[in-house]
């Protein structure tokens, strides 16, 4: 599957841009009844930051940093918590919240700015996912998940055809899930404001994970204020 070099600027400025102007009561909208509905946008974007966090910094830092690798800036025990999101007590309030978003989403730009697609390439990462490990409070297999995203990438992750619970991650497959992750995201977002009568403000690329009708969600593709 074709995809593009991951932009993670210009999806902050995105992201910014559909959330603009927002009320608390329109970030906070969910709806339990339906899965893809039940973070509220301002849980999405929470979700986001943690996942690029857990990723680059405390997973990757160093291997992609071995002399200096970042500091884990988030208490990664609140993920339990929260369900795979920030703290809420710290990170709740959008002026505490977009900062770090935006850190977190700096931190993938950093990654993609200072290492060539060669050196992408060659740093791999080996993870096993047991069987019992789930997607947060829910009843996926994290395993099951990783199989199902590895089908959506031409190389940089791969499934161990011995063992089904085990996954080898390029740097380059890496990024590339964590800018599809993103997108998946962000089109939830408009999603949550189009069931609050809202119009989306970006036209977000539909590629990677979103080219599954799951994550796009029905229609045709939105049309813009």
């Amino acid at each position: 599957m074709a995809d593009t070099e991951p932009d993670f600027e210009t999806l902050l400025g995105m992201f910014r841009t559909e959330i603009e102007g927002l009320t608390d009561a329109q970030l906070d909208w969910d709806d339990p009844a339906e899965e893809w509905s039940g973070w509220s946008i301002r849980r999405q974007i929470s979700h986001v930051a943690l996942v690029y966090f857990f990723w680059v910094s405390k997973t990757w830092g160093k291997i992609i940093w071995p002399g200096a690798p970042p500091a884990n800036s988030v208490d990664f025990s609140k993920a339990g918590v929260y369900d795979r999101r920030l703290d809420e007590e710290k990170f709740w309030r959008l002026e505490d919240l977009l900062p770090k978003f935006e850190e977190a989403l700096m931190l993938a730009a950093r990654v993609a700015r200072e290492k060539s697609p060669e050196e992408r390439s060659a740093l791999t990462l080996e993870r096993t996912f047991k069987e019992g490990l789930m997607m947060g409070k829910t009843d996926l297999p994290v395993f099951r998940f990783w199989a199902y995203a590895s089908t959506f990438h031409l190389d940089g992750l791969d499934q161990s055809a011995e063992d089904e619970t085990v996954f080898t991650f390029s740097l380059t497959g890496m990024i590339r899930h964590l800018y599809w992750e993103a997108l998946v995201h962000l089109r939830t977002i408009q999603r949550l404001k189009a069931a609050q009568g809202l119009a989306p403000a970006v036209q977000i690329p539909r590629e990677g994970y979103l080219m599954d009708p799951f994550f796009w969600g029905p229609g045709d593709e939105p049309r813009m204020i």
